[in-house]
């Protein structure tokens, strides 16, 4: 596979990437690898995208309709991405990725207990169901990310979820799929890191690290569908590493990474 990395152009100039990606492009292009940038507003590619390569897409989140015309989008146009539609799904979407880490291995649960909800009166079922598990402290997240701002995710009273769901939809436009309340686990200050798993090879944002996190990476490398995605793995207090969440590898910002670092992991 010969790699080329499409980023999003910037609203200001379509010519342009987007400027929060640009020095990860430069990186990648310094390495030797090569970048476009694309809107689709204007039905533009900048930059020569040569034959025969695989596009790895590197930019914002999409939800599964809009990848999904960005991948038709790119097909159209005779190009090849490197991950389809239902790939990115698995990963991008946390009761896809769920299902396939709760108890997969006969090891116990990697991951955090979670309950998923769909439908309507979110709120009330979900209070329901923090209250009969007598969870001390959970987490509220969308089927895609938690919130980050005002009282944040995490709260201890039940009461809260509603408030929670309000905040997710004022500050982020909309509950994407439905909830995921997660039963809270403490993990060791400074522990979850970032990894990416490509082409069933998984890299740290150091070449060495803790061969329990190496444990887990194998078997999501072995058993997750996907050609390129992340996994931030922590430390429990009482040692466990955890598996804290995944993502398409494409829209994972690179936390913990260098630009440099992570274009090592494409040669």
């Amino acid at each position: 596979m010969t790699p080329h990395f499409m980023f999003p152009c910037s609203p200001l100039d379509s010519r342009m990437i987007d400027e929060p990606f640009q020095d990860q492009a430069i990186a990648l292009k310094q390495a030797g690898f090569g970048t476009s940038c694309f809107s689709l507003e204007d039905n533009r590619i900048t930059g020569a995208v040569p034959e025969g390569v695989t596009i790895v897409y590197r930019g914002w989140m999409m939800t599964e309709a809009e990848y999904a015309f960005f991948y038709g989008w790119l097909r159209g146009k005779n190009l090849t991405p490197l991950t389809t539609i239902p790939q990115y799904a698995t990963t991008h979407y946390l009761p896809n990725w769920y299902a396939i880490v709760e108890d997969r291995w006969g090891v116990g649960n990697l991951t955090p207990r979670t309950e998923i909800i769909t439908g309507d009166e979110l709120a009330g079922r979900a209070e329901a169901i923090v209250a009969a598990y007598k969870w001390p402290k959970f987490q509220v997240k969308d089927f895609v990310k938690s919130l980050k701002t005002a009282g944040g995710s995490v709260h201890t009273d039940p009461k809260q979820i509603k408030t929670i769901m309000e905040e997710m939809e004022k500050y982020r436009g909309v509950i994407e799929g439905g909830l995921c309340l997660r039963e809270w686990e403490d993990y060791y200050p400074n522990s979850e890191k970032r990894y990416f798993i490509l082409g069933g090879k998984f890299y740290g944002q150091d070449v060495s690290f803790d061969v329990r996190a190496m444990e887990i990476l194998q078997r999501l490398a072995r058993d997750i569908p996907s050609p390129f995605f992340s996994a931030d793995i922590a430390e429990r207090i009482d040692g466990r590493f955890r598996v804290v969440e995944l993502g398409d590898g494409q829209v994972s910002d690179l936390v913990g990474w260098t630009d440099q670092r992570f274009t090592e992991i494409w040669k």
